[in-house]
């Protein structure tokens, strides 16, 4: 079994980056000025959004060499979202974890995981222009055996051009009756169509 540690150079660096984010925005939204004046705002109902992230996801349940543990693995996701209007969307969450682990369930069961993919349906909501709320119920795949799980999140965006945005993603997913991770990822996002 493989782990990845994050060290905290890493990640004070990816936080510093994306807290300088909305400050660069601003700026370009000054400089764009009349031009921004006459498109409005960054409309995205009737709009497609697909998103490319890299995370890692935290499990506490871990076993490893006999003794549990906290596990970090790297992930991928590429996801889809349609939004209906300004505020609401629906959205399909893929996500590969590139780790082979053992979770410790029960008292001396261990279940094993390798490579696994979830596929997530969800509800997403807009309270703020660069924040979105998200709730989804889908599957776990992996080659021992499917969990259903429910993924609740937080995701925050940037637009960096017209069509591209950037930010971060903060996501809680429970394994029925298995266990729980949490998971933190940056990615980038193109929105396609003219929407409404």
């Amino acid at each position: 079994m493989i782990t990845v540690r994050i060290r905290s150079s890493a990640l004070a660096a990816a936080v510093g980056l994306l807290l300088a984010m909305p400050a660069a925005g601003q700026v370009h939204e000054a400089e764009a000025g009349a031009e921004h004046a006459e498109e409005g705002h960054h409309s995205i109902a009737g709009r497609h959004r697909i998103t490319l992230s890299l995370g890692h996801t935290h499990v506490s349940q871990g076993k490893i060499e006999g003794e549990t543990e906290w596990l970090v693995a790297a992930s991928w996701a590429l996801n889809y979202d349609y939004w209906l209007n300004e505020r609401w969307g629906l959205g399909l969450q893929n996500e590969i974890l590139l780790e082979q682990f053992a979770i410790e369930h029960g008292e001396e069961e261990l279940l094993e995981r390798e490579y696994p993919v979830s596929v997530i349906p969800t509800v997403l909501y807009k309270p703020l222009e660069w924040l979105t709320l998200l709730a989804g119920v889908g599957r776990e795949f992996a080659s021992e055996e499917d969990l259903t799980l429910t993924r609740l999140g937080a995701e925050a965006g940037w637009h960096v051009a017209a069509d591209w945005e950037v930010g971060a993603a903060l996501v809680w997913d429970n394994k029925w009756d298995y266990y729980d991770s949490w998971g933190l990822s940056f990615g980038i996002s193109r929105f396609l169509g003219r929407g409404r």
